[in-house]
Protein backbone atom coordinates (compact mmCIF):
# COMPACT_ATOMS: atom_id res chain seq x y z
CA UNK A 1 0.00 0.00 0.00
CA UNK A 2 3.18 2.18 1.10
CA UNK A 3 4.22 1.58 -2.45
CA UNK A 4 0.91 2.85 -4.06
CA UNK A 5 0.59 5.87 -2.25
CA UNK A 6 4.47 6.56 -3.34
CA UNK A 7 3.92 6.28 -6.59
CA UNK A 8 0.77 8.55 -6.48
CA UNK A 9 2.73 11.41 -4.95
CA UNK A 10 5.37 11.04 -7.81
CA UNK A 11 2.44 11.34 -9.93
CA UNK A 12 0.77 14.26 -8.39
CA UNK A 13 4.68 15.92 -8.53
CA UNK A 14 4.56 15.09 -12.31
CA UNK A 15 1.21 16.45 -13.12
CA UNK A 16 1.92 19.09 -10.75
CA UNK A 17 4.88 19.99 -13.13
CA UNK A 18 3.55 19.63 -16.19
CA UNK A 19 0.94 22.74 -15.22
CA UNK A 20 3.57 25.19 -13.84
CA UNK A 21 5.59 24.52 -17.32
CA UNK A 22 3.54 26.33 -19.25
CA UNK A 23 3.77 29.23 -16.93
CA UNK A 24 7.92 29.16 -16.67
CA UNK A 25 7.77 29.45 -20.60
CA UNK A 26 5.65 32.46 -20.16
CA UNK A 27 8.40 34.44 -18.10
CA UNK A 28 10.02 36.05 -21.51
CA UNK A 29 14.32 36.08 -21.58
CA UNK A 30 14.20 39.67 -21.98
CA UNK A 31 12.15 40.87 -19.38
CA UNK A 32 12.67 44.68 -19.87
CA UNK A 33 12.58 44.94 -23.55
CA UNK A 34 9.19 43.39 -22.83
CA UNK A 35 8.39 45.89 -20.39
CA UNK A 36 9.61 48.78 -22.70
CA UNK A 37 8.11 47.64 -26.06
CA UNK A 38 4.53 46.99 -24.06
CA UNK A 39 5.21 50.21 -22.34
CA UNK A 40 5.42 51.72 -25.94
CA UNK A 41 2.18 50.37 -27.23
CA UNK A 42 -0.10 51.23 -24.36
CA UNK A 43 1.76 55.43 -24.08
CA UNK A 44 0.58 55.28 -27.95
CA UNK A 45 -2.61 53.95 -27.29
CA UNK A 46 -2.72 56.88 -24.21
CA UNK A 47 -2.21 59.24 -27.40
CA UNK A 48 -5.08 57.89 -29.43
CA UNK A 49 -7.38 58.09 -26.50
CA UNK A 50 -6.44 61.80 -26.13
CA UNK A 51 -7.09 62.80 -29.71
CA UNK A 52 -10.14 61.00 -29.45
CA UNK A 53 -11.17 63.37 -26.99
CA UNK A 54 -10.26 66.28 -28.29
CA UNK A 55 -11.66 65.28 -32.08
CA UNK A 56 -8.50 65.34 -33.53
CA UNK A 57 -9.54 62.38 -35.71
CA UNK A 58 -6.73 63.31 -38.94
CA UNK A 59 -3.95 62.16 -36.25
CA UNK A 60 -4.89 58.84 -35.83
CA UNK A 61 -3.58 58.00 -38.82
CA UNK A 62 -0.59 58.96 -37.63
CA UNK A 63 -0.97 57.43 -34.06
CA UNK A 64 -1.78 54.18 -35.55
CA UNK A 65 1.47 54.44 -37.85
CA UNK A 66 3.56 54.86 -34.52
CA UNK A 67 1.47 51.95 -33.33
CA UNK A 68 2.72 50.08 -36.24
CA UNK A 69 6.48 51.14 -36.04
CA UNK A 70 6.20 50.02 -32.08
CA UNK A 71 5.16 46.78 -32.06
CA UNK A 72 8.77 46.26 -33.16
CA UNK A 73 10.17 47.08 -29.68
CA UNK A 74 7.83 43.82 -28.69
CA UNK A 75 9.03 41.45 -31.62
CA UNK A 76 12.47 42.04 -30.92
CA UNK A 77 12.28 41.59 -26.89
CA UNK A 78 10.67 38.15 -27.85
CA UNK A 79 13.00 37.44 -30.89
CA UNK A 80 14.91 35.08 -28.74
CA UNK A 81 12.12 33.37 -26.86
CA UNK A 82 10.80 29.72 -27.61
CA UNK A 83 9.26 29.95 -30.68
CA UNK A 84 5.93 28.57 -29.56
CA UNK A 85 5.67 31.60 -27.12
CA UNK A 86 6.54 34.06 -29.83
CA UNK A 87 4.01 31.75 -31.86
CA UNK A 88 1.40 33.63 -29.35
CA UNK A 89 3.21 36.48 -28.86
CA UNK A 90 2.76 37.25 -32.53
CA UNK A 91 -0.39 36.17 -33.18
CA UNK A 92 -1.56 38.57 -30.02
CA UNK A 93 0.43 41.71 -31.69
CA UNK A 94 -1.33 41.14 -34.71
CA UNK A 95 -4.42 41.20 -33.68
CA UNK A 96 -3.47 44.75 -31.79
CA UNK A 97 -2.09 46.00 -34.95
CA UNK A 98 -5.99 44.91 -37.19
CA UNK A 99 -7.21 46.83 -34.02
CA UNK A 100 -4.60 49.88 -34.54
CA UNK A 101 -5.20 50.43 -38.32
CA UNK A 102 -9.59 50.09 -37.94
CA UNK A 103 -8.86 52.69 -35.25
CA UNK A 104 -7.24 54.67 -38.08
CA UNK A 105 -10.23 53.58 -40.64
CA UNK A 106 -12.61 54.41 -38.70
CA UNK A 107 -11.17 58.24 -37.52
CA UNK A 108 -11.67 58.97 -41.72
CA UNK A 109 -15.18 59.43 -40.68
CA UNK A 110 -14.99 61.53 -37.97
CA UNK A 111 -17.66 59.52 -36.25
CA UNK A 112 -17.06 59.33 -32.64
CA UNK A 113 -18.89 56.31 -31.68
CA UNK A 114 -17.09 54.55 -34.19
CA UNK A 115 -13.76 55.64 -33.09
CA UNK A 116 -14.36 54.77 -29.66
CA UNK A 117 -15.69 51.46 -30.87
CA UNK A 118 -12.46 50.80 -32.72
CA UNK A 119 -10.15 52.28 -29.59
CA UNK A 120 -11.88 50.07 -27.27
CA UNK A 121 -11.59 46.88 -29.64
CA UNK A 122 -7.91 47.86 -29.22
CA UNK A 123 -8.26 48.42 -25.37
CA UNK A 124 -9.20 44.50 -25.44
CA UNK A 125 -6.21 43.32 -27.90
CA UNK A 126 -4.06 44.97 -25.83
CA UNK A 127 -5.37 43.29 -22.36
CA UNK A 128 -5.06 39.99 -24.40
CA UNK A 129 -1.27 40.48 -25.20
CA UNK A 130 -0.63 41.81 -21.83
CA UNK A 131 -1.93 38.65 -20.22
CA UNK A 132 0.85 36.69 -21.99
CA UNK A 133 3.52 37.98 -19.87
CA UNK A 134 4.19 38.24 -16.15
CA UNK A 135 1.74 40.80 -14.55
CA UNK A 136 5.07 43.06 -13.48
CA UNK A 137 5.84 43.10 -16.97
CA UNK A 138 2.45 44.63 -18.08
CA UNK A 139 1.43 48.45 -19.34
CA UNK A 140 -2.21 48.31 -19.55
CA UNK A 141 -3.86 50.49 -22.42
CA UNK A 142 -4.22 54.31 -21.53
CA UNK A 143 -2.22 54.09 -17.67
CA UNK A 144 1.20 55.11 -19.18
CA UNK A 145 2.89 58.03 -21.23
CA UNK A 146 4.93 56.74 -24.00
CA UNK A 147 8.58 56.70 -22.89
CA UNK A 148 9.48 59.75 -24.65
CA UNK A 149 7.41 61.97 -22.84
CA UNK A 150 9.28 63.75 -20.50
CA UNK A 151 7.45 64.86 -17.14
CA UNK A 152 8.82 68.12 -15.89
CA UNK A 153 9.10 68.36 -11.57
Amino acid sequence: MSRLVACLHLLAAAVGLCLIMPVLAAEPQSPDMVKTGLHILAGIYGDMDRKLTAEQYDRLPHENQEFQEGSGALRDAVAHDPAAFKDKVEAALKDCLAAAQKVADESKSHDKSKVSAALASLATSMKALNALFPAALRSEPGTVDPPWVKHQK
